[in-house]
């Protein structure tokens, strides 16, 4: 004699069933909406970032100063550390061979210039990497407006406040924002009268920021930055018709100061804003 069940049984059977199915789909939208998280990646990255820009601007001395934290961040990104969910797995593990690679040529050698040489190799493996595993890349120290923070000290060394340095790779146009004390600290007003300087020891260049102009001096999105006679935003070279053009180009690298009134940021390295051509980083 044949079993067969009723026919709320089956019907109870099949709405679970898509209970089931509904909840294994909405786990696995939840797992891949999730941001990848990958944070030995990311700390080998602002290594690797801030010796290309040593590496570009000549400073061996201060890469080899670097040589053992470079080796060690680098290591410690190994395929065990590879997030699950990362966009393409295959790809991922493609480029940390290559990235792998480099980390071993640099741990092998002492030689100043070969460092140099393999560090500046480093970057580029490091952004195929991060796009690769569909992650923002997004350093440390890029401020709300994708430029660059520079903390600004007194002549007693204090810190008084922080410059957010932004340049154009794709025209050589510099933006600068001013707040006072650290990073999210309330605008840094000065007069509109008040002129920054950028020096470039390196290259026997300087530079001088102002307001774009006395009525509005718009930053980038297009709103005022006047209150009361006083702004927090400079640019070069604005309207002035100062050629630029040296400051142009994604690989760009040079050691700058800047000068505010009495207040400086110390040296730092100058990288630009790349203006990439699928729209990241357009603004």
């Amino acid at each position: 004699m044949h079993f067969f069940p009723s026919l709320s049984k089956v019907r109870g059977l099949f709405l679970q069933l898509c209970l089931l199915l509904a909840l294994a789909a909405c786990a696995r939208e939840d797992s891949g909406g999730a941001p990848v998280a990958w944070p030995e990646l990311v700390r080998f990255d602002e290594i690797a970032y801030r010796a290309d820009g040593l590496a570009r601007t000549g400073d061996l001395g201060s890469v080899s100063d670097l040589r053992t934290e470079l080796i060690e961040t680098g290591q410690a990104v190994t395929p065990s550390t590879i997030p699950a969910n990362v966009a393409n797995p295959r790809e991922v593990e493609t480029i940390l061979a290559d990235l792998t690679g480099l980390v071993e040529g640099i741990s092998a050698t002492a030689d100043p210039e070969s460092t140099a040489m393999l560090v500046l190799g480093l970057h580029p493996v490091i952004e195929r990497l991060i796009t690769a595993a569909g992650m923002p890349h997004v350093h440390a120290n890029e401020g709300p407006n994708q430029g660059f923070l520079q903390p600004v000290f007194d002549s007693e060394g204090t810190q008084v406040g922080t410059a957010e340095v932004k340049l154009h790779d794709d025209a050589g146009d510099l933006e600068i924002w001013l707040t006072v004390g650290g990073y999210g600290g309330d605008p840094w007003r000065l007069d509109l009268d008040t002129t920054l300087l950028l020096n470039f020891p390196g290259l026997e260049r300087e530079v001088t920021l102002a307001v774009r102009d006395r009525t509005r001096n718009e930053d980038e999105s297009g709103e005022s930055t006047i209150v009361d006679g006083t702004t927090s935003y400079f640019v070069f070279p604005g309207d002035t018709g100062i050629d630029a053009s040296w400051l142009m180009g994604a690989e760009f690298a040079a050691k700058a100061e800047l000068q505010i009134e009495d207040a400086t940021t110390g040296a730092f390295v100058l990288r630009p804003h790349v203006h990439r051509a699928d729209g990241d980083g357009a603004s």
